[in-house]
């Protein structure tokens, strides 16, 4: 037989339908199974080469096989049968007994023939399956029909369509550049997921991210997904179901949109983006910390004046658990402008919680800025029927505890709460002086002589809403200030927020338009005096704690 003529028999669909069933009856995985293939294919080709001349072309492509495959097994210590398949075994030829490392000479060869097995793996499910039953099992087509609940006409469609598939992709190989291209999703959120949260998922893998955000715009197959990122077809369809489904079934970061499609149900969006969202609110920056001053200096004797249950005498101190209810009371402000007078015929999406994420790509800087917020709550603790926990943290101030933080179990915490109204020192046991010092550490409790009380705010539960309004002065100035910016982003949303996700537009401003305002008002806050940062950032500050007898 001419070296043309095996070469071009080594490029059949059939013949490499059967190599790669030969290699995964015997490996057991794809990836195994590529590899094989494509040792056994370029054994042929050193031995083609090197003037070998072949008479019986499968004869001698078996009898390579076997000894690929034996030499295979012993470079993995893994026992190999030695017996061929009787098909294959009635014309066996001897071969040099050359160890197959020694046929790696080419390596361009060697990563196009691994392509090629590769690309038998990106089949969607329905043609992987029938090309195994048929290959590798060697099923008969009435067989595989029985099996898997299908006509013998389809059996037949879905391996010509495989075949042909396979094919194309090989043909098109060389002028395709398949590389995922690496995008770390910075996920942000609002509400209260305990544990629900799909982000904490995606946050696991690369591939989750990348996945994700192909499908940010537009509706993709798996097929396509597969080429995109270079990922075998079975990795994929996982991946898609597990996406599609989400966290304990929870909040799906995949949106299923039939024939085989599937897009983003979360807010993605560019770094690039993000910054220009942020520069519409920080364009009002100057004026929003000008009017909170004022407001400030005209609501010390209110602040003062409030019954909280430990003394507070310190105005700045109080404003480190106010200041992030005004901004977001502007938030608030500009969603209600932008349902009223923006999008009034498009209903928001309501969800409990939700996450959006923030593409960064390689060598790319995200000031995130951010600021963020979360509260607990617990029930008969303490000799009261309830307590809640708020805290803020940023860059200034560490986060004390988060959702789903157990109260009952932090020594720290119970302490405070029994030193509201005071707690002598001196009645302390020896491991509860050791839990105060650590109280003390970190800001939750403060000492007055022999006693100790909270150094966190600490009110009564009724007075919550009272609490929140001690800045009710700034109200029209947040109001105005709102009317501002609300033209800007709402123009910016719907250049930017897909159609499908378009009733997301109240968390674009909340997640992705204002992540840094609260952080830019805060240090300007600073700058102007009426904040003074902790010097601990495991602080009091930020905190406070409402209690029901």
């Amino acid at each position: 037989m001419k070296t043309d003529e095996t070469i071009k028999k080594l490029s059949d669909q059939v013949f490499l339908d059967k190599l790669y069933g030969y290699a995964y009856h015997r490996c057991r995985t794809s990836h195994e199974a590529e590899d094989l293939c494509s040792d056994i294919i370029l054994a042929i080709l050193r031995a083609i080469y090197n003037g070998k001349e072949i008479q019986n072309f499968y004869a001698f492509v078996w009898t390579v096989a076997h000894r690929v495959y034996a030499d295979y097994c012993e470079q993995r210590k893994i026992h190999s049968d030695a017996v061929i398949d009787a098909e294959y075994s009635d014309h066996i030829l001897n071969t040099p007994e050359t160890p197959i490392d020694a046929y790696f000479e080419k390596e361009a060869e060697k990563e196009l023939f691994s392509r090629i097995m590769r690309e038998i793996s990106f089949l969607s499910k329905i043609y992987r399956d029938v090309m195994i039953l048929y290959y590798l099992d060697e099923m008969k087509i009435a067989t595989i029909a029985t099996s898997l609940g299908i006509s013998e006409t389809t059996v037949k469609q879905r391996l010509f369509s495989a075949r042909n598939a396979i094919k194309k992709e090989v043909q098109k190989m060389e002028n395709r550049n398949l590389s995922l291209k690496p995008i770390n999703l910075q996920f942000v959120g609002t509400g209260s997921p305990v544990g629900n949260d799909p982000s904490e998922k995606a946050k696991e893998r690369m591939l989750s991210q990348n996945l994700i955000y192909l499908c940010k715009n537009e509706a993709k197959t798996a097929k396509e997904l597969s080429e995109a990122l270079c990922v075998p077809m079975p990795y994929i369809e996982n991946e898609i179901e597990i996406q599609c489904k989400g966290l304990n079934g929870n909040y799906r970061l995949l949106r299923d949109v039939g024939n085989g499609k599937y897009i983003s149900n979360i807010l993605i969006v560019e770094a690039k983006e993000y910054e220009e969202a942020n520069g519409i609110y920080e364009k009002y920056l100057d004026e929003f910390c000008t009017c909170l001053k004022i407001c400030v200096e005209n609501s010390k004797d209110k602040i003062l004046s409030f019954p909280f249950l430990n003394k507070q005498r310190d105005v700045k101190f109080v404003l480190w658990s106010l200041i992030s209810h005004t901004v977001w009371d502007m938030q608030r402000h500009i969603n209600t402008i932008l349902a009223d007078q923006y999008f009034g015929n498009i209903a928001p999406i309501k969800r409990d919680f939700t996450t959006a994420a923030i593409a960064v790509r390689e060598n790319e800087v995200l000031n995130m800025g951010f600021y963020g917020c979360d509260g607990v709550m617990a029930n008969d603790l303490c000799g009261y029927s309830r307590v809640f926990f708020s805290n803020i943290y940023s860059d200034r101030i560490d986060k004390h505890f988060g959702c789903g933080h157990n109260l009952s179990t932090d020594p720290q915490i119970l302490l405070t709460l029994h030193a509201i109204g005071g707690l002598e020192v001196n009645a302390l046991t020896e491991t509860e002086k050791e839990i105060a010092a650590k109280a003390l550490e970190c800001g939750y409790l403060r000492k007055n002589g022999t006693t100790l009380d909270p150094k966190i705010l600490v009110f009564n539960e009724e007075d919550l809403s009272a609490f929140y309004h001690l800045f009710s002065d700034f109200d029209s100035d947040s109001k105005r200030i709102a009317e501002k910016i609300s033209g800007d982003i709402a123009a910016y949303i719907k250049k930017h927020i897909p159609r499908h996700l378009i009733g997301e537009y109240p968390y674009y401003n909340s997640l992705i338009a204002s992540v840094r305002i609260l952080h830019d008002i805060v240090e300007e806050c600073i700058k102007e005096g009426l904040l003074i940062p902790p010097e601990n950032r495991v602080c009091a500050e930020g905190t406070f704690i409402t209690v029901k007898k």
